[in-house]
């Protein structure tokens, strides 16, 4: 187990601990975390002509992006209080941003249900029959992604979509590999959100298959069609065409309480030495936080995770800005060790995490007081085989 002191630098401490854990060196993210710069982001937050903007890419000032997602996907802030603030905008910018924090939503859902599984083809099959692309190195579009993604953290929901198609449709790789890639770097990286992102594009998800071409790249991004080296012999200027989907059935459990954790506070009638914290809530909402509000606090980097998945230090960067603001208003402790060992035979309240490590862990050390997950719509006893038929039979929180 190693203790991590939070009064040294971001800097001093990554690269004392975190180095052989990550991907890459040292590397600050475009977002900095901690609840007090979640709650500034909500509050500038504007979507006027989001309808309009919400997929522009270049230039960046043009860009519609709210650049909230890291605060929602650490539960810095709930989707339940975006919900509510966007009310005073325009009906078709409210409506279609409210898509997205439902799109958000039901990504959380089919995650709580398929979990892992989601590392294969969802509801169809894709097989691209389309050779390797050999020019991809000399694509402006993929490289300037690339580069702001790892620079960054960062990238906005267009480019994303760019990025994926590309690697699971026309590059012919294995597209597992460049999702993680994509996790590595994403401040907001999340298996949910992420990865049905991929099967969106990939079309495993609806069985429709996202066509990205030069086409998207002139519309949203026309400097770096202008720019490209290969801007009169472009590889994609056409969509390809060999791609064969086959409609498969996936075997889940919809059990609510397995899937989705307590839907009432589980109690006990011992009390807990201190609340564990995970990276899915670490905003002044967590239910459990506030519940037990004079209890010492606990936050443990996995070692074995983070070593299988090598995160980018832009992303443990931004985990220590809201541990060190956690600190300065409760009795924090940090350490980087395997929270199986760690919290064997101790007593800790927690709140629900609907992802397969949380579930791991807590199945063999039971919290004493267990929280309901923050959620903008109740969880389901129903497989969703697409985001439509998801949003007809939903019931919201609010």
């Amino acid at each position: 187990m190693s203790l991590i002191n939070l009064k040294l630098s971001n800097e001093e401490i990554i690269n004392s601990n975190f180095l052989d854990l990550c991907c890459d060196k040292y590397t600050e993210p475009l977002i900095r975390g901690g609840q007090s710069n979640a709650d500034l982001a909500l509050h500038n937050l504007d979507i006027s002509n989001y309808a309009k903007l919400r997929n522009n890419v270049y230039p960046k000032s043009k860009r519609g992006s709210s650049y909230l997602s890291a605060y929602i996907r650490h539960g810095l802030i709930d989707l339940k209080e975006v919900w509510k603030y966007v009310e005073k905008f325009k009906y078709e910018d409210k409506t279609k941003y409210r898509d997205e924090l439902l799109w958000q939503e039901f990504s959380r859902h089919l995650y709580a249900i398929v979990g892992k599984k989601s590392q294969n083809y969802l509801n169809y099959s894709i097989n691209s029959i389309n050779s390797k692309n050999t020019n991809t190195e000399k694509m402006n579009c993929i490289n300037t992604v690339k580069k702001e993604l790892e620079e960054t953290g960062y990238m906005v929901n267009q480019t994303r979509m760019w990025f994926a198609s590309h690697f699971s449709i026309r590059d012919g790789g294995d597209w597992n590999n460049y999702e993680n890639y994509m996790f590595k770097h994403l401040v907001d990286g999340s298996r949910f959100a992420n990865r049905l992102g991929w099967h969106w594009v990939m079309g495993s998800q609806t069985g429709k298959v996202y066509g990205f071409s030069k086409f998207q790249v002139q519309k949203r991004a026309k400097k770096l069609c202008d720019e490209c080296d290969l801007n009169f012999n472009c590889p994609i200027n056409d969509w390809p065409e060999s791609i064969e989907i086959t409609k498969k059935n996936i075997d889940v459990v919809t059990d609510v309480y397995k899937n989705f954790g307590p839907q009432e506070i589980k109690t006990n009638n011992k009390n807990p030495d201190f609340v564990w914290i995970t990276a899915e809530s670490l905003g002044d909402d967590d239910p459990s936080m506030k519940y037990f509000s004079n209890l010492p606090v606990v936050f443990i980097f996995d070692k074995k995770l983070l070593n299988s998945l090598k995160i980018s230090t832009k992303r443990i960067n931004f985990l220590l800005d809201c541990l060190k603001e956690i600190s300065l208003k409760r009795d924090l402790t940090v350490v980087i060790d395997d929270p199986l060992i760690y919290l064997k035979n101790k007593l800790f309240a927690s709140t629900f995490a609907p992802v397969p490590k949380y579930k791991k862990i807590t199945k063999i050390n039971k919290p004493l007081y267990e929280f309901p997950a923050q959620r903008l719509v109740q969880p389901i006893e129903f497989y969703p085989n697409s985001f439509s038929s998801w949003k007809k039979r939903i019931k919201l929180t609010i």
